[in-house]
């Protein structure tokens, strides 16, 4: 399943893209990969594939969720592929 990682405005100047795909990465464990990357008019974002099983989807949702809010970035979006919007890691975690 897929997740995109959206940023809607720039991050802190002491974080970056790679700083957060490398966050990402370490929150899936085994459980799926960054596949992609983007940015353009003041946002970024992150493709994520997960391959857990469908029921374990939210939970690797939530670890995702939760890394982002442990480094002060709750306002970054997750949007799984079967939602028209996200929400904020915030909310999630």
């Amino acid at each position: 399943m897929f997740i995109e990682v959206v940023g809607n405005h720039q991050l802190p100047d002491d974080v970056d893209r790679d700083d957060v795909e490398e966050l990402l990465a370490t929150a899936l464990r085994a459980d799926g990969e960054v596949i992609g990357a983007g940015s353009g008019s003041g946002r970024w974002h992150l493709d994520v594939e997960v391959s857990a099983d469908a029921d374990q989807f939210p939970h690797v949702l939530r670890r995702l969720a939760t890394a982002l809010v442990n480094q002060n970035l709750g306002w970054v979006v997750l949007r799984p592929e079967h939602e028209e919007t996200g929400k904020s890691s915030r909310e999630l975690a």
